[in-house]
């Protein structure tokens, strides 16, 4: 600690505690710093007394306090006091202005803070701005998480872009780490150890960004950390992982997701009635199987003979592809309860559309899950007797056939759903048709209603960036040859973390650049990777 922070700690306790005491969930900036009392601190002194100006001492300290806060530049503080109601509740008195004058002028604030202001006094205001934003941040406050806001650079030229592209980057992973790792809890012993949680966060994030195993990417990390005391062995991390239930696991993975939306939803709204894809994805597993308990056989369509499982719900929007949440398979689940689970996570964070699933999904009791919750469907319908006699049936290249009866005994009760079953070309394979089941409204009786159900249905097709988010999030998988449970579901929920962390800061990135249509990232995914390389936080 430096000299000057041991003579600003009491006072900044001070004001540490008045921010706890008004910051919120929701509270805003003006008030927080119009209540701020300012009495034993280095605020009040003899600048104050000596201070003869037309605009006060104490709403000037007070908007600078905004400026920090917010991280306004002076123009932007300006603008921010040209508003009479924000002037008014900092102190000034806008009645009392210089007739045409609102707010101190830029030349004023300027000159305020660079001649007026004391350094004790600009050193004490940055250095307690510092710890009300940390506080704003423990307390979910917008306030807290300013870097993430965007701000508008769509006039800059392209090597500013660059730049700024960069720094932001830079930025929003740094506050999203702050957002993001308090929600993974590794529970380790509060007391008596070497280090803390977020030095195996970071070494995690490493390994994932880097793609090695636990024990060589330690000693990596322990090279090129900035971290006193460098960072924990491969073995001791794993050790914390394997005390740790695979549900377990996936609830923490499940909320850092949420933490995340809700900081990117304060800037970025996700559509009203956000569509979304179930999935499976397959992870190839290389090991003996029989010391594994979610090793599977994997399709023929693989390379791979054994596998192990991950269920993921996913936005599945023209620009966004968030993963929302993920569950791991061991044994046997009925699909309608995996299905249920992840619509219930899904709704934490956004309104939901229609629900889109390819044929491992087509089932009664899926179908009967999804009209429970009244959600719109559409879901690759399996090939049985059936849906052959349908296809062979059809005269037209699209066929709808309403209320397709499908019945099945469960828990001693016949049940029965009555979906829509509905023909197309494919898209993937001249001369097939691909079969589905819906509640969406389609018809076939005229050439237009063909029309209309061929692009209802062409609609499916977003559920194939699902797969190229897979390819992603395994991009950001760390190398493990482990045969437990909780390292290989905690080294695929991280690597979600870290997938949505990147469509995140692109997000936000192109929202500054004032992109309208967002089909391509503008921070590509290896740069993403270096960024957080070599800027891991140090907390």
């Amino acid at each position: 600690m430096s000299q000057k922070t041991s003579e600003f700690e009491p006072a900044i306790r001070r004001l540490e505690r008045q921010a706890a005491e008004l910051i919120h969930k929701d509270t805003d900036l003006l008030a927080v710093v119009s209540e701020f009392a300012f009495s034993d601190t280095p605020v009040s002194g003899p600048a104050e007394n000596e201070w003869e100006a037309q605009y006060g001492y104490r709403p000037m300290v007070r908007a600078f306090y905004c400026k920090e806060l917010a991280g306004y530049t002076t123009t932007e503080l300006y603008e921010y006091l040209a508003d009479a109601e924000h002037a008014r509740m900092l102190g000034f008195n806008p009645d009392r202005f210089a007739p045409g004058k609102t707010a101190p002028g830029r030349t004023t604030l300027g000159r305020a803070w660079r001649d007026r202001f004391s350094d004790r006094l600009k050193s004490f205001i940055t250095q307690s701005a510092e710890r009300i934003l940390a506080v704003a941040h423990d307390m979910g406050n917008p306030l807290g998480m300013r870097a993430l806001e965007p701000t508008d650079k769509s006039d800059c030229s392209n090597r500013s872009e660059q730049r700024y592209i960069t720094e932001k980057a830079k930025d929003v992973t740094n506050a999203l780490c702050q957002i993001v790792f308090p929600a993974i809890d590794l529970d380790r012993p509060d007391d008596g150890t070497q280090y803390a949680d977020t030095a195996f966060l970071d070494l995690q994030s490493y390994l994932g960004l880097t793609g090695t195993a636990a024990n060589q990417g330690s000693q990596m990390f322990d090279e090129e950390t900035t971290r006193d005391g460098g960072g924990p062995a491969g073995d001791t991390h794993l050790q914390y992982i394997k005390q740790l239930d695979a549900i377990e696991i996936a609830s923490m993975v499940n909320g850092a997701i949420g933490s995340m939306m809700w900081a990117a939803e304060q800037y970025y709204s996700i559509d009203r009635h956000a569509d979304v894809a179930i999935d499976i994805t397959y992870v190839a597993y290389y090991g003996d199987r029989d010391e594994f308990q979610m090793s599977t056989g994997a399709p023929p369509s693989k390379s791979y003979s054994w596998c192990y499982k991950m269920a993921t719900i996913s936005v599945v929007g023209e620009e966004v592809k968030f993963t929302l949440g993920m569950r791991p398979l061991r044994g046997y689940i009925p699909r309608s309860v995996l299905v249920e689970q992840l619509i219930e996570i899904a709704s934490d964070h956004v309104s939901l559309g229609t629900v889109y699933a390819d044929a491992e999904f087509d089932g009664i009791g899926v179908i009967e899950a999804l009209e429970e919750e009244n959600l719109s469907y559409l879901i690759r319908k399996s090939s049985d007797d059936r849906v052959d006699r349908f296809v062979a049936d059809m005269e037209q290249d699209v066929a709808v056939k309403q209320s397709h009866e499908m019945d099945k005994k469960i828990g001693g009760e016949t049940v029965t759903v009555t979906p829509t079953l509905v023909g197309v070309p494919s898209t993937r394979k001249e001369d097939t048709t691909v079969v589905f089941v819906t509640n969406l409204t389609v018809s076939d009786g005229t050439k237009a209603a063909r029309g209309r159900t061929r692009r209802v249905v062409g609609r499916y097709a977003r559920r194939w960036g699902i797969e190229n988010s897979y390819k992603s999030i395994k991009d950001f998988l760390a190398w493990t040859t482990s045969r437990n449970t909780a390292v290989r579901v905690f080294y695929f929920g991280f690597a979600v973390i870290l997938y949505d962390m990147w469509l995140v800061v692109d997000l936000l990135v192109q929202t500054s650049l004032n992109v309208e249509q967002r089909l391509k990232p503008r921070v590509p995914a290896r740069t993403f990777l270096n960024i957080v390389r070599k800027e891991m936080p140090v907390t």
